[in-house]
């Protein structure tokens, strides 16, 4: 089966606009804490997803193979503090032959990972739990997490138009503030560690959609190769576009990509051998993998109005990540 970026060359130059909104589930005494004091872990998890979330959607092309490098003439991101996680949405917008919500959705991923990156650890209430890691050794892990997981990706307005751009983000309050505290975390003195990790993600498609991946016929070619072969090449990336992340010796990264009744599941599996874990490696990866099917499959997605209706990224969440220490 050939692969291809389908051809926009003779396509209208119109203005387009998309937002992009997203849900990082984290535990509440965490979300007190950025609340009342606006910083928790690395930092302002806010400024960090923010910033992030807009260096992203301008590269989003370079980590979604088949997308196409559009000029974004404007982005703006936007976090929303609630009791139990981090709301974010995220506006891109551009005047070119294609649209700008694969890159509004690939920004607002990476700005609420680089908030799971910031507040991301054991959470307070850690009840640790022994477990076998890759090597067959029974080690000590930490059995709850401050952040549960990312949830329902989805696109909740797409224009297209001659005469301007649309709205905006509408009914979108940031309530987020806090002091510009960024840092990161110093592995300086951490031992060298063997490290594992394990991502799980779900994309709700439609049954249509489900049927053509299945037999093979989508027009931009094997949506389960694409998305695996994209997913590795993100892990060995991800210190690239989570700016708190360090460069990792990844020496090991696995990605299945299932079609199931409903959509497609990807699961990703790391190993390293650094100062560090992999499991933002093995997150970002899997969403990139969902990110890179959504691209893939969006002409069949989309209503007749251009909209994507039942098109959701349900949840990207972290099934193991242990670290051993390489004695």
């Amino acid at each position: 089966m050939s692969v291809k970026i389908v051809d926009i060359t003779n396509k209208e130059v119109v203005f387009r606009e998309a937002v992009a909104r997203g849900f990082l589930r984290v535990d509440e005494e965490t979300m007190s804490e950025l609340m009342n004091n606006g910083f928790s872990g690395l930092g302002n998890a806010a400024a960090i997803a923010k910033v992030s979330a807009i260096n992203a959607t301008k590269m989003a092309w370079r980590y979604i193979p088949l997308l196409h490098p559009i000029p974004i003439t404007y982005v703006e991101a936007r976090v929303h503090y609630e009791k139990n996680g981090i709301e974010m949405a995220v506006l891109a917008r551009t005047r070119a032959q294609t649209g700008v919500e694969m890159d509004a959705l690939f920004g607002l991923f990476v700005g609420l990972l680089a908030a799971w990156n910031t507040i991301k650890g054991c959470s307070r209430t850690c009840v640790p739990e022994w477990v076998t890691n890759f090597m067959g050794q029974k080690v000590q892990s930490c059995g709850s997490s401050r952040v549960d997981g990312i949830f329902d990706i989805r696109v909740s307005n797409k224009v297209k138009s001659e005469s301007g751009v649309g709205p905006g983000i509408e009914g979108f309050n940031d309530n987020a503030g806090g002091p510009p505290i960024i840092t990161m975390f110093d592995v300086t003195m951490e031992p060298t560690y063997y490290g594992e990790a394990s991502a799980r993600g779900f994309i709700r498609l439609r049954e249509e959609t489900v049927e053509l991946i299945r037999q093979g016929k989508v027009e931009k070619g094997d949506v389960i190769a694409v998305s695996k072969t994209a997913a590795i090449m993100a892990a060995k990336k991800t210190w690239e576009v989570l700016p708190l992340v360090h460069l990792n010796y990844l020496t090991y990264v696995n990605v299945d990509v299932r079609v199931v009744e409903d959509g497609v599941e990807v699961l990703v599996d790391t190993r390293n051998v650094s100062n560090t874990g992999s499991a933002m490696e093995a997150v970002f990866a899997t969403g990139v993998a969902l990110l890179t099917v959504w691209d893939m499959v969006k002409k069949y997605e989309k209503d007749e109005k251009g909209q994507y209706p039942n098109t959701v990224i349900k949840e990207i969440r972290v099934l193991k990540a242990l670290k051993t220490p390489a004695v």
